[in-house]
C-alpha cells in the first residue's frame, strides 16, 4: 500500500471511530420502523461462521442481490459454497427465502457485512476464510478492501461501476491520497466509460463485461399471475401506468402527476387510468399509503387486494380504485406486467434513478426523471433505441403522460425492437465469470 493511501486511512477509521455513536444511533432509529434491524446485530461486529474455501460475495441491497442472482446460480452450478453478505434486513431476508434449499444443503451462508471498522473485520475473518471476495455494484468499501488486502485475499468488483459524477465528488481525495480500488485485485465493470474511470483512478485490470440485470432470469409464475389478474383488475381496459422502486423523498410527485392525469381524463370523459405504485422501502408503505388517501385518490395495497398466491380479491370493486400499492418484495415483475407503461423511481430524488432492465424485459415503456447519472449505462442505449423517455421535469412528466391517455395509444413497440437490445447486452454473468476462471480463482 503506498504512504499516501495509508494516509487516508489512518484519517478515514479516525473519523468512522468518532461517528461511531452516530452509527449506532442510525441502526437505533431504523429498527423503530423495521425491528428486523435489531436481529442479528453481532454480524455487523463480525460474529458468525461460515465454511472454509468459501467465495464471499457482498450484494448490499435486495436490488444488488436481484441484479446480481444470474452470476450467483452459475457459481452454485460449479458447486462452489458461498457466503452473501448484504447491509439491510430486506436484502438479507429475500436472500435467505431465495436460497432457502442450498441454505439447508449447507452450500451457501447469508450474514450481514460486517461494520467499516478493522476491530469488526478481524473478528470476521479470525473466523471465516473466504478464498476469494466479490463486491456488486458501486460499492467500494475502503476498510473491507484493505482487511482482505492484508489478508492477501483477492477481491472484484464485479458487475461494477463509477460514474463521472462519483469521480467528481471523491476528486480532491483520491488526488490527494488515492483510491481503494487500487488495491482490488480486479473489475468486471459495466460499460467501456465505467472500465475507463476506473483505470483513471488507479485499477489496471479492468474488463468490461455487461451488466448481470439482463440475464435475470424472468420468473413465470409472476407473468402468468400477472396476466391472470388484469382480466379481474382491469375489466374496463384501463390505461394501466407503473410507478416502479419509488423514493420516499420523490413519491409527492408522482401522486400529484396521478392525481393530475385522474382528473384530466374526467375533464376529456376518457377512461381514468389504473396507477401500480411499488416503492422501494418497506418502512414508507404505511406513511405512503396514507399520503396517497390524503390526495383524494382510492388506494388498495397488494396485502389487501391479492392473496398470497396473487390471486386478486373479486369482492372488491376494481373499477373505482386508482391505485394499487405495491406493499411487498420479490414481485416486481407481476407489478411490471400489470402496466403499460412504467415510471422509473429515483429519477427525480439526487441519490439517482433505479433500475429499468426488468421493465425493459417485460416491453415496457420506461419513463425517468432527469436524475440518471446512476443508470447512464444502460440508460442511454436505451434512450437511443427509443425505449426510454427522459423528462427534464415533474411537469414534463404529467404532459407526456396526458399525451398517451388523450390518444389512447401506449407505446407497445414490437416484440422485436426491445428482443434486439435485450439480446445485444445478455451475456454478462459469463464474461464475468470468464474473467474469474481465467485467474484461476474458480
Amino acid at each position: 500500500m503506498k504512504f499516501r493511501l495509508l494516509v487516508f486511512y489512518i484519517i478515514y477509521s479516525g473519523i468512522l471511530f468518532v461517528c461511531f455513536p452516530l452509527v449506532m444511533a442510525y441502526f437505533l432509529y431504523r429498527s423503530r420502523k423495521d425491528p428486523r434491524y435489531r436481529e442479528n446485530f453481532s454480524e455487523r461486529f463480525g460474529f458468525g461462521e461460515s465454511p472454509a474455501g468459501c467465495v464471499l460475495i457482498h450484494t448490499a441491497s435486495i436490488g444488488e442481490f436481484r441484479g446480481s442472482f444470474p452470476f450467483i446460480q452459475q457459481l452454485l452450478d460449479r458447486k462452489q459454497k458461498l457466503v452473501i453478505s448484504c447491509l439491510t434486513p430486506v436484502a438479507r431476508s429475500y436472500a435467505c427465502t431465495k436460497l432457502s434449499h442450498e441454505i439447508e444443503a449447507g452450500l451457501v451462508v447469508v450474514r450481514y457485512l460486517p461494520l467499516e471498522y478493522f476491530m469488526a473485520f478481524r473478528n470476521f475473518f479470525s473466523k471465516n476464510k473466504p478464498k476469494l471476495v466479490l463486491i456488486c455494484e458501486l460499492e467500494t468499501w475502503p476498510i473491507f478492501i484493505a482487511s482482505c488486502y492484508y489478508r492477501k485475499i483477492p477481491v472484484y468488483l464485479i458487475n461494477s461501476q463509477i460514474t463521472h459524477e462519483a469521480m467528481q465528488r471523491v476528486g480532491i481525495i483520491t488526488r490527494l491520497f488515492g483510491h481503494p480500488v487500487e488495491l482490488v485485485s480486479g473489475v468486471a465493470a459495466k460499460s467501456s466509460e465505467h472500465a475507463a474511470n476506473f483505470r483513471s483512478m488507479g485499477q489496471r485490470n479492468v474488463v468490461p463485461v455487461g451488466e448481470f440485470r439482463f440475464d435475470q432470469v424472468i420468473p413465470q409464475s409472476h407473468i402468468k399471475s400477472g396476466k391472470a389478474a388484469l382480466s379481474l383488475i382491469n375489466r374496463r381496459k384501463r390505461p394501466v401506468i407503473g410507478f416502479s422502486s419509488v423514493i420516499f423523498g420523490e413519491a409527492d410527485i408522482y401522486i400529484n402527476s396521478m392525481k393530475s392525469l385522474k382528473e384530466f381524463s374526467e375533464e376529456k370523459s376518457i377512461v381514468k387510468p389504473l396507477y401500480v405504485f411499488v416503492p422501494r422501502a418497506p418502512e414508507v408503505f404505511d406513511d405512503l399509503f396514507k399520503k396517497i388517501s390524503e390526495s383524494g385518490l382510492s388506494v388498495i395495497r397488494r396485502s389487501e387486494g391479492f392473496s398470497e398466491d396473487l390471486q386478486p380479491n373479486a369482492s372488491i370493486d376494481w373499477n373505482n380504485i386508482d391505485v394499487l400499492l405495491g406493499d411487498s418484495f420479490g414481485e416486481m415483475y407481476f407489478y411490471l406486467k400489470l402496466c403499460d407503461n412504467v415510471v422509473a423511481g429515483g429519477g427525480f430524488w439526487h441519490a439517482g434513478a433505479h433500475n429499468i432492465i426488468e421493465q425493459i424485459q417485460l416491453h415496457k415503456p420506461v419513463t425517468v426523471g432527469p436524475e440518471i447519472w446512476t443508470i447512464k449505462f444502460p440508460a442511454h442505449q436505451a434512450e437511443e433505441a427509443g425505449l426510454l423517455t427522459v423528462v427534464k421535469d415533474p411537469s414534463e412528466l404529467t404532459s407526456n403522460l396526458r399525451l398517451m391517455l388523450e390518444s389512447n395509444v401506449n407505446d407497445r413497440f414490437s416484440r422485436d425492437k426491445f428482443a434486439k437490445f435485450l439480446k445485444i447486452y445478455a451475456g454478462a454473468s459469463n464474461r464475468a465469470l470468464a474473467m474469474l476462471e481465467n485467474k484461476g480463482l474458480i
